[in-house]
């Protein structure tokens, strides 16, 4: 009973946080709407605690909330890959972003540096 009542207060909390970060513009609602399922998958769990029990006995797990800990830890697991692969993909952009305005600066700087070649510039060649 207790943890139930635990997980739907985590539950609850999360989905409050989460609609609070969205809307100050700190989440994009990609996310959002992950953070959000998993609150609501949350409160489902809190309130059908004998579902989660039957399960674990079904799979061979002592109790109820070592299942719950166990999908939860896994969960997070496959949410950090995911923003890993995520940051990787950014920091390449940033990377050819970068690269790109280099080569930018330097297309723009060239045509005012190169006066010593031009031959109206008044050189001395005689």
């Amino acid at each position: 009973m207790r943890l139930s009542i635990t997980l739907l207060i985590a539950a609850l909390l999360l989905l409050v946080f989460v609609v609070e970060v969205v809307r100050r513009r700190r989440l994009s609602e990609s996310y959002a709407l992950l953070w959000i399922s998993v609150a609501v998958v949350g409160v489902v769990l809190g309130l059908a605690r004998p579902l989660v029990d039957r399960v674990s006995t079904a799979l061979g797990v002592s109790y109820g909330s070592n299942l719950v800990f166990a999908v939860v830890c896994l969960f997070l697991l496959v949410v950090a890959v995911n923003l890993s692969v995520h940051v990787s993909r950014l920091e390449g952009k940033v990377e050819r972003l970068a690269q790109e305005l280099a080569l930018r600066d330097a297309t723009i700087v060239e045509p005012s540096n190169d006066h010593s070649s031009d031959p109206s510039a008044g050189g001395t060649d005689a």
